[in-house]
């Protein structure tokens, strides 16, 4: 399944406070996604901290993981997990026939 686990720093964790452990830290992220167990990584773009997407069996193993986090082990930060699963069927499949698919299918207002 897939996993996204996002992180926020605890109360009053400042860039400083992460500078020490942030080489440790993208190495232990990037050994974990060359072993195909981390599949994407962003910065989020709203507030300081990443989004880590995994490939595993349950929230447990992500959270395992997590917890061996260079600043996670610091105390510096604390984790959200979203576990899913691919839809078991494609979506048009439980559309009645009568249902409006023809394109464009973004009709939103510019």
């Amino acid at each position: 399944m897939k996993i996204i686990a996002y992180d926020n720093f605890k109360p009053g964790v400042t860039l400083d406070d992460l500078k020490p452990y942030l080489r440790d830290e993208v190495s232990n992220v990037w050994r974990l996604w060359k072993a195909g167990i981390v599949r994407e990584n962003y910065a989020r773009a709203d507030i300081g901290g990443v989004i880590i997407v995994f490939e595993l069996d349950s929230v447990d193993e992500a959270r395992r993981y997590t917890d061996d986090f260079p600043l996670s082990k610091a105390g510096l930060l604390e984790w959200h997990f979203l576990a899913f699963d691919p839809a078991p069927l494609p979506l048009e499949y439980l559309f009645d026939p009568g249902v409006d698919i023809a394109q464009p299918w973004d009709r939103t207002a510019a």
